[in-house]
């Protein structure tokens, strides 16, 4: 199972809109191309963001150098202008930091009872066989065992891995807002 159509698909849609948005460019300031370009490229960039985790590295190339072309027509810049200050100044995470964002958001929200019940449900809190470990009050995520590379990047495997990898501070935040 390979993520290759869906990047193919997205490729196709972006680039159509990326081409138009490129001929008007010149008409409008940079606010209004820096939401046409929210609205119509990273939307089709961000959908089905989680279902990207673990995808090969061509596509997830592929992905990068269409939001690296978006910037610079944000900017008015030209294709040899390097596209990580573009970003930047943007705010717009690179796409494959973007994927592992979106999954610990939806981590985070299934834990905090907003997310999907399916999802939920392939959740587990790790729970020391032994009592007072330094591990037990740090709301640690179970991993569960897999048999395939292709186990690993399940949500129910990929989740508790990057979960636990983030600081206590972020894992013990209240609220949403809080754990952006």
């Amino acid at each position: 199972m390979s993520m290759t159509d869906h990047v193919k698909a997205t490729i196709k849609s972006v680039n159509f809109h990326l081409r138009n948005v490129y001929r008007i460019r010149r008409f409008i300031t940079i606010d209004s191309c820096y939401h046409l370009v929210r609205t119509l490229i990273l939307s089709r960039l961000d959908y089905a963001h989680s279902l990207m985790f673990g995808t090969s590295s061509k596509d997830r190339k592929k992905l990068q150098q269409l939001q690296n072309r978006a910037a610079r027509i944000v900017f008015r810049t030209d294709r040899y202008h390097p596209s990580a200050p573009l970003l930047d100044r943007l705010h717009w995470l690179p796409v494959e930091k973007r994927v592992v964002y979106k999954v610990l958001l939806l981590t985070f929200k299934c834990l905090n009872g907003l997310g999907p019940s399916y999802l939920t449900n392939t959740l587990a809190y790790y729970s020391p066989v032994r009592s007072n470990l330094r591990s037990e009050n740090k709301q640690l995520l179970q991993i569960p065992r897999t048999r395939r590379t292709y186990g690993d990047n399940a949500f129910r495997a990929a989740a508790p891995r990057l979960w636990n990898a983030i600081p206590t501070s972020m894992r013990k935040c209240n609220s949403v807002c809080a754990f952006k």
